[in-house]
């Protein structure tokens, strides 16, 4: 399966009496199976699909993740009050609003996930800008899974002194533990310096340098450096490379969730009973175990399990057993059966089509009469029965429930799941 990655910047949309205007500069990456070779090219937005068209068959990546340039967006990190993550979620906007210059109404902001005491990653753009992007690169047919910007794929320094630096002849992306920003370069030195400047202990700041310009302007004496020469790399290779889902945010939600990033997070959602099952085995197993690397390894899976619930359910997990909260959100215990991942796995190869992009609203699962209650929300009752026949054409019995018209291109259904 293929990657494409994209590196959107100079851009601009000038709308005529006869026509749209748009320009920009895209850099893309097409990344594929590992030990595969990497095509790399820069093109005009325009030209992107016949460009791409060249090194690649025409069939779909399997995902598309866009980085737009920090230019076009605003970073912050705040702490919002709140008593539940629906109530924080719904308080957000007002509390960025602060930082803003034009009016919220204008603005989409996206946010990381969201847990109680805790700052909360936004990134701001103004909506216009967003909805031409993504309007320009659907003239190429190419629908972004993941829409975020270069700068978030800095690594973010874990002490609050030091500092991580990636500049071109340009321009400078600063990131610290609790900001990040784009500057140009004459700015850069006494921003660093405010950081990480006399400091005990010394500070570091680490340097990816992409540019041909030298580092002399830096006090060597404020902080240790750690410098990587990058001037014959691309910035783009840099972003795939440092690339981490759950370690950005993704414009991509509200009004800008595509029905292809619907059906990701679809299939993520369903997939969590298996993941959580699998995850158990393997740290039940490990336990068994002795030493050191058992005892990494376990904790390894710890840490890829709360990634990977933050993803999915946007917020932390509460407590260290994460697999246990799984279970209690799709209502199985820890004795589940094959039965139920069967049942699992087979759903989401279906709810994992493009063809049919159901919305899951509930999972119920009962291990006495081994069924899976479903609960999901779709278009209209042709795509309904269009829906119900892939599973039972996936050797699942299906038993239809209810259906419902909530609104206009809405129906909510209901169907239970059992093996043959």
């Amino acid at each position: 399966m293929k990657t494409l990655y994209l590196y959107l910047r100079d851009f601009s949309c000038e709308e005529t009496e006869d026509e749209v205007l748009y320009s920009g500069t895209v850099g893309w990456l097409i990344q594929g199976e590992e030990g595969a070779e990497t095509i790399e090219g820069v093109s005009h937005v325009l030209d992107l699909k016949t460009d791409i068209s060249e090194h690649h068959d025409g069939s779909r990546f399997n995902s598309t993740i866009l980085f737009l340039d920090d230019s076009y967006t605003l970073f912050v990190r705040e702490t919002v009050p709140g008593r539940s993550v629906p109530q924080i979620r719904r308080a957000l906007p007002f509390a960025v609003e602060n930082y803003l210059s034009d009016d919220l109404e204008n603005t989409h902001i996206a946010h990381g996930p969201i847990s109680r005491g805790n700052a909360i990653d936004c990134v701001v753009i103004d909506s216009e800008t967003l909805a031409n992007m993504l309007q320009v690169l659907k003239l190429s047919d190419i629908y972004p899974t993941t829409c975020t910007t270069i700068g978030m794929q800095i690594p973010r320094p874990e002490e609050e002194h030091d500092a991580h630096v990636v500049m071109d002849d340009s321009n400078a992306w600063l990131r610290t533990s609790e900001n990040l920003a784009l500057l140009n370069l004459d700015s850069l030195s006494d921003a660093v310096s405010s950081i990480s400047g006399h400091r005990d202990p010394v500070p570091t700041v680490r340097i990816w340098n992409f540019g041909n310009g030298g580092l002399d302007f830096f006090d060597e004496s404020m902080y240790e450096q750690e410098v990587f020469d990058n001037s014959d790399r691309s910035l783009i290779s840099f972003a795939a490379e440092h690339y981490d889902a759950s370690s950005c945010v993704n414009l991509l939600q509200g009004k800008y969730s595509t029905k292809e990033n619907a059906t990701v997070n679809v299939r993520r959602w369903v997939m969590t009973g298996v993941f959580g099952v699998v995850c158990l085995y393997a740290y039940i197993v490990l336990q068994t175990s002795e030493g050191v690397w058992a005892m990494f390894k376990a904790n390894s899976v710890q840490n890829q399990m709360r990634a990977t619930f933050v993803e999915i359910y946007d917020e932390e997990p509460s407590g260290r057993n994460i697999v246990q909260q799984m279970q209690r959100r799709l209502g199985v215990g820890a004795d589940t059966s094959r039965e139920f991942d069967s049942l699992i796995e087979r759903l989401a190869e279906v709810v994992g089509s493009p063809a049919y992009s159901p919305t899951i609203k509930s999972l119920r699962y009962s291990a006495g009469r081994q069924e899976l209650d479903v609960e999901y929300r779709i278009s209209d009752y042709e795509s309904m029965e269009t829906f119900t026949e892939a599973l039972e054409n996936n050797d699942l019995t299906v038993v239809p429930g209810n259906a419902t018209t909530e609104r206009e291109n809405s129906v909510t259904a209901t169907l239970k799941l059992s093996l043959p």
